[in-house]
């Protein structure tokens, strides 16, 4: 039931590219994996321990299945708590970055640094943006996407 929620709300916006959605969905295809990916996915969302260790854990979970994207790690938590953190769309946040000279250490794998990066990053540009009132990451995600070229 969770992966049929979970994939219900990737399909419910047009974030997540579809062709890496159809990666996610054919990695959940086995049962083992369904039921890591609801542990893992559950962790990353509400676990106890440190947030580098549950992205971690999800990271490589994502590429143990083939759908180790950007996209899809930052997804779940920037639905979830909108109000903390960011979906990475690369190509863009890597050029509104660059334009703002703010080192996101960007790596195509999924690691830490670069997420962590990027969190600094939309927590920079919301403060920035203090006089535009953004109320949460959805408004800096929606700036970073009006001024990419």
């Amino acid at each position: 039931g969770i992966c049929k929620r979970a994939l219900r709300v990737a399909n419910a916006t047009n974030l997540i590219f579809p062709n890496e959605k159809m990666a996610l969905k054919d990695g959940l295809a086995d049962q083992d994996k369904k039921q890591q990916f609801s542990i893992a996915l559950f962790d990353l969302l509400h676990g106890e321990k440190e947030l580098r260790e549950r992205f971690d854990t999800f990271a490589r979970f994502l590429e143990s299945i083939k759908a180790d994207k950007w996209t899809i790690a930052s997804y779940f938590q920037f639905i979830n708590q909108p109000n903390k953190f960011m979906f990475i769309k690369p190509t863009i946040t890597q050029h509104v970055a660059e334009l703002c000279g703010f080192e996101i250490n960007y790596q195509s794998k999924l690691n830490w640094l670069t997420y962590k990066s990027v969190l600094d990053f939309s927590s920079y540009l919301k403060t920035e943006l203090a006089d535009l009132e953004p109320r949460d990451m959805i408004d800096v995600q929606s700036f970073i996407w009006c001024i990419a070229p």
